[in-house]
């Protein structure tokens, strides 16, 4: 599943150099500020758009009863990160 598209967009030159310039004037690329300008117009609509899919979710869920249940551990040095990484290619 491809998560972009891409689309041509045909601008004047006068109205390109101006949404360029204001791009820039905010700190922005040119496709940046025009994805801004779409967000804000559906800003209702977007905030309404899940932030994570559906498996991404369930994983979170497991992961959540998981730390409920004491399923985890604790990692206080980087020693400990080492130890428990080679010992999961065990």
């Amino acid at each position: 599943m491809q998560n972009r598209v891409q689309k041509l967009i045909t601008f004047s030159p006068n109205l390109y150099t101006l949404v360029e310039r204001k791009a820039e004037r905010l700190g922005v690329s040119f496709p940046e500020y025009i994805r801004i300008l779409a967000v804000s117009d559906i800003k209702e609509q977007v905030e309404e758009l899940p932030m994570v899919d559906i498996q991404t979710e369930k994983q979170i869920g497991r992961s959540l009863q998981d730390i409920k249940k004491g399923r985890y551990t604790v990692l206080k040095s980087n020693e400990d990160i080492d130890d428990h990484f080679n010992n999961l290619n065990k």
